[in-house]
C-alpha cells in the first residue's frame, strides 16, 4: 500500500499526471453535456470494458496469463451483490465490498490450481472453471436457476444511468492508477520477467507461482466489482448471460485490441470496440457483427502488439540505445528495494 501511495506521488511531479487529471476531470464533465439516456449508457458501457480490460491487463497483460475465465469472477461478483444486499441491514456498498471479496476467494482457489498449468493448458483450466460455475448456478435455487433474479439497483432516480457512468468512471480510474502502481513497482518487473520467461525468471529466484496468483486476485477484486456494478445497472441476471463466455472473451479482446501490457491499451480498445459495435450495430442491422470481425482482424494482422503498442512502436521506430524497451522485450529485474518504486 505504501509503495502505491509512492508511485501516485511520484507521477504528480510528471506532467503526464497533469493531463491524466486534466482527462478524468473531463471524463466526470461529459454527462452534463449529454441529454441522451442511451448516449449515457453507451458511455458507461464504455468505461465499465474499460475497467474490467485495465483489470484483465494485470494478469493477461503483465503477467501474460491468458485467462478466458474471467466471467467467474465478473458472475461472481453480480450475483455476490444481489444476495448480499438482500440480507436485512445490509448496505448496498458493503454488499458491493463483500461480493468482491467473496471473488477474490474464489480466484485464491482457481488459481492455486489453475497456475499449475501452462499455455493453453492454463487457459483452457480457466474457461472449464467459469463453465462449471455456469452450470452451477443455473440449477441453484438461491441463484434463481435458469429463471433469473433480480437485483438491487445501487443507484435511482431521474439521474439513473448518469450516476453509473460516474462510478464506472470512478473504477476506470482507480483501475487504472493500480495499472500504473504495477508497471513502476519491483511486483509489476516480475510478473514481466514471468511474461516474457517463466522459467528463467523462476531460476533467478522469483517465486512464480505466488507472483501470478497475486495478480489474479487482485484482477478478481476489480472484475467482481465491474460485474456487481453491470448487474445493478441492468437490475436483472441470468447465468447464461453474466456467466456467458462471450464476456471473457470480450474483455481480452478491449485490451488486446488497444496493447496488452500497456496502460492505455484496455481504454482505447474499449473506446473502440464499444463504440464501433454500436455504431455498426444501428447502422447495418444484421451485417454488423462482419465488419465487428473485419475490424479485429485486421488490427491483429497489422497490429500484432495492439493499437498501442503498435503506435509506440512506430513513434520509436527510428530511435536507438535510449528507446524504451516494447511490450514483448525482454525485461530485467530492477534492484530497488522490496516494494519500492522502480
Amino acid at each position: 500500500m505504501r509503495a502505491f501511495f509512492v508511485t501516485f506521488l511520484n507521477m504528480l511531479k510528471s506532467w503526464k499526471s497533469w493531463v491524466f487529471v486534466a482527462v478524468t476531470v473531463a471524463l466526470f464533465l461529459v454527462p452534463g453535456f449529454v441529454d441522451n439516456n442511451y448516449l449515457v449508457q453507451v458511455l458507461f458501457r464504455i468505461a465499465l470494458f474499460a475497467a474490467l480490460g485495465l483489470a484483465w491487463n494485470i494478469v493477461g497483460g503483465y503477467a501474460g496469463q491468458l485467462s478466458l475465465g474471467h466471467v467467474a469472477f465478473f458472475g461472481v461478483g453480480a450475483y455476490g451483490y444481489a444476495l448480499f444486499s438482500e440480507l436485512p441491514s445490509m448496505s448496498k456498498w458493503l454488499a458491493l465490498l463483500l461480493a468482491a471479496l467473496v471473488s477474490v476467494a474464489m480466484a485464491a482457489l482457481i488459481g492455486s490450481i489453475a497456475f499449475r498449468l501452462r499455455g493453453p493448458y492454463f487457459t483452457l483450466a480457466t474457461i472449464a472453471f467459469a463453465e462449471v460455475l455456469r452450470l452451477v448456478a443455473t440449477n441453484l435455487a438461491v441463484t434463481g436457476g435458469a429463471i433469473g433474479l433480480t437485483v438491487t439497483s445501487l443507484f435511482t432516480g431521474r439521474s439513473f444511468w448518469r450516476s453509473f457512468y460516474f462510478a464506472a468512471v470512478t473504477l476506470a480510474v482507480v483501475t487504472f492508477l493500480v495499472n500504473v502502481w504495477v508497471s513502476r513497482s519491483r511486483f509489476g518487473y516480475y510478473l514481466m520477467a514471468i511474461r516474457e520467461d517463466e522459467e528463467t525468471a523462476g531460476a533467478v529466484g522469483i517465486d512464480t507461482t505466488s507472483c501470478k496468483l497475486q495478480s489474479l486476485l487482485i484482477s478478481a477484486f476489480f472484475t467482481a466489482l465491474g460485474g456487481a456494478l453491470y448487474a445493478s445497472a441492468f437490475q436483472f441476471m441470468i447465468p447464461d448471460s453474466i456467466l456467458n463466455i462471450d464476456i471473457s472473451i470480450q474483455i481480452a479482446i478491449v485490451t488486446m485490441l488497444g496493447g496488452a501490457g500497456t496502460l492505455l491499451g484496455p481504454v482505447v480498445g474499449a473506446m473502440l470496440l464499444l463504440a464501433a459495435s454500436e455504431a455498426f450495430k444501428n447502422q447495418f442491422k444484421e451485417s454488423h457483427l462482419l465488419i465487428y470481425g473485419i475490424l479485429i482482424v485486421g488490427v491483429v494482422l497489422f497490429l500484432p502488439e495492439g493499437i498501442v503498442g503498435g503506435l509506440r512502436r512506430l513513434l520509436q521506430g527510428g530511435k536507438k540505445g535510449k528507446a524504451k524497451p516494447s511490450v514483448n522485450a525482454p525485461v530485467s529485474i530492477p534492484s530497488a528495494p522490496a516494494g519500492g518504486v522502480a
